[in-house]
């Protein structure tokens, strides 16, 4: 197997969120996430990625282990709920021992900043010292809106940004890693990029990963900087020659 390909399974949130989960299909994608590559017991993906109630799931199956767990939280797909509702979804998926929260930023205030970035300090505050990944929702915006609501998460604190949902609206596309990419080189602090949303193909991974390089630095992708969110991408890079 090549670095590449061993980085981007390093870099993988190995995901199931699906309406019938249950404990046994957290259970067997924690086995997955802790051997991903048959007889590769030194290749582990960056984390999970579940719905809160299976947090104590993944919690007891990845004890001790470097994968982490995170959560999709906080009014995930959509933050139609009221904000008061969405922060305690976020506080009770860190009390259940996420290590990670991805949380849709709330694209519909746009047109009010003074409300976005109360929204968006809230959520920080209910994350508190987990990672937050702010899920920006690319596939739902102009470049304008992409650039304004990464820029907001940013000063919010956010540590990632996160191109989609991989719900509804169309996910991670070329043009739109290129602004968020372009975003976090003037953050001015280190702050993370997650691609989500349709990246099944390892030419597709690779892409991206040739892009961020270019735009953050060669050495710039790692776990704790860059993240895939995917399922199906696994196969296809395990089944790479």
């Amino acid at each position: 197997m090549d670095a590449d390909r061993a980085l981007l399974i390093r870099c993988l949130d190995l995901t199931s969120l699906g309406d019938a989960d249950d404990a046994g299909t957290i259970d067997a994608l924690c086995v997955r996430a802790l051997e991903p590559v048959p007889d590769r017991r030194d290749l582990t993906v960056a984390a999970v990625c579940v719905w809160p109630r299976f947090a104590p799931v993944a919690r007891e199956r990845l004890a001790g282990a470097s994968v982490r767990i995170a959560c999709a939280t906080g009014g995930f797909p959509m933050p139609d709920a009221p904000l008061a509702q969405r922060i305690d979804l976020i506080r009770a998926s860190v009390d259940a021992g996420a290590e990670e929260v991805d949380v849709v930023v709330n694209r519909g205030l746009l047109d009010e900043p003074a409300a976005l970035m109360a929204e968006l300090d809230a959520t920080r505050a209910a994350a508190g010292s987990v990672t937050w990944k702010a899920i920006l929702e690319t596939g739902a915006l102009t470049p304008a809106g992409i650039r304004q609501l990464a820029d907001a998460s940013i000063a919010a604190g956010a540590d990632f940004l996160k191109t989609s949902t991989g719900k509804g609206p169309p996910g991670a596309s070329p043009s739109a890693v290129a602004i968020v990419a372009e975003r976090l080189a003037g953050a001015g602090r280190s702050v993370g990029l997650k691609v989500s949303g349709g990246v099944r193909e390892a030419r597709d991974a690779t892409d991206y990963l040739a892009m961020v390089r270019v735009t953050l630095g060669a050495s710039w992708p790692t776990p704790t900087t860059f993240r895939i969110g995917a399922s199906a991408l696994l196969e296809a890079l395990v089944a790479e020659p």
